[in-house]
C-alpha cells in the first residue's frame, strides 16, 4: 500500500469529485500528496486502490473523511486576531450594547479555537452573544465540541482570559486546556458544506470564513463569498484570513481600512 499508481483518468476523476463536493482545487502538483492521502485512507479501511476508489465512489461518508485529510486544519487561539478585535470592539460600543444580543457566524471554524477566540473576548466584556460554528469534517468538530486541547495552541490566549475561561488538566491531561463551560453554552457547532450546503443562517452580526479559501480557485471563492453575503445584516462584518484576498472578484463588500481582511456590508 506504500505504493500508489495512479492513471491519468483515476487522477482527474478524484480532482473532480475532491472540486465539486469541497471546492479544493488540486493540480498536478498536488499528485503525490494525493497519493499519500489515499494511502493513508487504504490503511485505515483495510481496502485496495481499487476496491478503495470504488469506495469512494459510493460511500458519501468516506468522501468527506478523504477531503479531511488533504486540509492541514491548522490552528490556534487568537490567531490573527486583530480581526476579531476590531469587531469585538465595534460590538462593545454598539448603541444597543446593553440589551442586543450578537450573532456569529464561524462558517470553517476547524478544531474550534476561532468560535472560542471569540467567545472569551465578548464575554470578558458582558457582551451577550451567540456563535455558530460550522465546518465540512465531522471529526475536527468532535475536537471542538469536547473543547480540550493542547496547551501549546493557547501559547496565545492573554494570562487573564486563560485563568478565566480555561482549565488546566491532570491526570492523563496534563499539558492540555479545556474551555470552561460558561464559553461552551455560547458556541453551538454544525457540520455545513460550503460549497454543496445553501445557507440557512442569516441576520449574523459577523460571518468569519477564514483560511478556507486558499484552497479554492477565485470562482469558487467568489461563489462562496457571495453565499455568505445574504447572511450578514446591513452593517455587519465579513471576515477572511490574512492571506486570503477578494480583490478581483464580484462582490458587495466594502473593505475596512488599516484592518487586513475585513470587509463590511
Amino acid at each position: 500500500m506504500n505504493s500508489i499508481d495512479l492513471s491519468k483518468k483515476q487522477f482527474n476523476d478524484l480532482k473532480t469529485m475532491v472540486y465539486v463536493t469541497s471546492g479544493i482545487n488540486l493540480h498536478e502538483g498536488k499528485l503525490e500528496l494525493l497519493k499519500s492521502k489515499i494511502a493513508k485512507r487504504m490503511r485505515i479501511t483495510k481496502k485496495s486502490l481499487d476496491h478503495y476508489l470504488t469506495y469512494l465512489q459510493t460511500d458519501e461518508r468516506e468522501v468527506v473523511e478523504f477531503i479531511d485529510t488533504m486540509t492541514t486544519n491548522h490552528s490556534f487561539f487568537f490567531r490573527e486576531n486583530k480581526s476579531i478585535e476590531f469587531i469585538v470592539n465595534q460590538f462593545n460600543g454598539h448603541p444597543q450594547k446593553k440589551t442586543k444580543l450578537f450573532k456569529i457566524w464561524c462558517a470553517a471554524c476547524s478544531t474550534g479555537d476561532e468560535p472560542y477566540t471569540i467567545a472569551v473576548q465578548l464575554k470578558a466584556l458582558g457582551i451577550s452573544f451567540s456563535i455558530l460554528a460550522t465546518d465540512i469534517s465531522h471529526s475536527v468538530l468532535t475536537t471542538a465540541t469536547r473543547g480540550i486541547y493542547r496547551a501549546d495552541k493557547l501559547k496565545n490566549v492573554p494570562q487573564p482570559f486563560l485563568h478565566r475561561f480555561f482549565q488546566k488538566g491532570s491526570g492523563k491531561f496534563v499539558g492540555h486546556v479545556k474551555v470552561k463551560k460558561e464559553i461552551m453554552a455560547h458556541v453551538s457547532f454544525q457540520e455545513f458544506n460550503l460549497i454543496t450546503d445553501r445557507p440557512v443562517f442569516y441576520h449574523y452580526d459577523a460571518v468569519l470564513c477564514r483560511n478556507v479559501m486558499i484552497y479554492f480557485d477565485p470562482p469558487t471563492s467568489e461563489i462562496v463569498t457571495n453565499k455568505l453575503y445574504s447572511s450578514v445584516v446591513p452593517g455587519g462584518y465579513f471576515a477572511i484570513g490574512n492571506s486570503e484576498s477578494l480583490m478581483n472578484m464580484n462582490h458587495r463588500f466594502k473593505s475596512i481600512p488599516k484592518v487586513p481582511s475585513l470587509y463590511i456590508k
